[in-house]
């Protein structure tokens, strides 16, 4: 019986653990899409995703090829690399 409690513990423990990391790369994968959009906006881009279209507006956009400074450029590279690596849809 303990045997089974012990294997039902850790079994538990994996499925939680698994799902914690699920959820936390969930949370980071919108937090690198809001950083992503935020240098966008400050840009004046012209969003065509409805979702950051309802979050940052249109009213002042004059661009969809906005020009990065280096410093951006490397922010959005690190970004893309991290979408990448964890799968970001």
């Amino acid at each position: 019986m303990k045997k089974f409690s012990v294997a039902a513990l850790i079994g538990f423990a994996t499925l939680f653990g698994a799902s914690t990391s699920v959820l936390a790369s969930e949370q980071e994968c919108k937090k690198l899409k809001n950083d992503h959009d935020v240098i966008y906006a400050s840009k004046g881009f012209c969003f065509k995703d409805p979702e950051a279209k309802a979050k940052f507006g249109n009213d002042n956009c004059y661009t969809t090829k906005p020009k990065f400074s280096e410093k951006e450029q490397q922010r959005l590279d690190a970004i893309k690399e991290r979408q990448k690596e964890l799968n970001c849809k």
